[in-house]
């Protein structure tokens, strides 16, 4: 029975992406992108950003990110990797940002679970390129 629901679950959830247009890659795909110079918008809160980070990423934590805007504007029209812990909270941020006119955003479906899974690095906060400390203190 649990299976089922989880199935169900999961077949929702895409299509709500679909429909919505949010688009779910991979630990793989995720990484690629990265490599190809796409951003990385971690919308964890910072108890979990703590715990380790994709390096290079950027915190802003899902409940703050309408009102924060204005601190990714500058990659509205670039690609966009979001991550969160398993990937619902990332696709909801998806959704916000294609709202506000974000074309090149993606969902990394998993979160940093899969992506630790797949054997990808993640670093202390310390030591990941943070690059909006303030996201951190706030």
């Amino acid at each position: 029975m649990i299976a089922i629901l989880e199935q169900t679950r999961e077949l929702w959830k895409r299509a709500v992406n679909i429909a919505t247009g949010v688009r779910d890659v991979g630990p793989d795909a995720g990484a690629a992108m990265l490599r190809a110079g796409a951003h990385i918008l971690d919308v964890r809160e910072p108890q979990e950003w703590a715990r380790g980070v994709v390096p290079g990423s950027v915190l802003i934590p899902l409940g703050d990110l309408a009102a924060r805007l204005g601190e990714v504007a500058t990659w509205r029209d670039d690609a966009i990797l979001v991550i969160c812990h398993g990937g619902k909270r990332s696709a909801t941020a998806c959704r916000l940002l294609r709202r506000q006119g974000f074309g090149g955003v993606v969902n990394l479906a998993g979160g940093v679970l899969a992506w630790s899974r797949s054997g990808l690095e993640l670093r202390s906060p310390e030591n990941a390129g943070i690059r909006s400390l303030a996201a951190v203190a706030g």
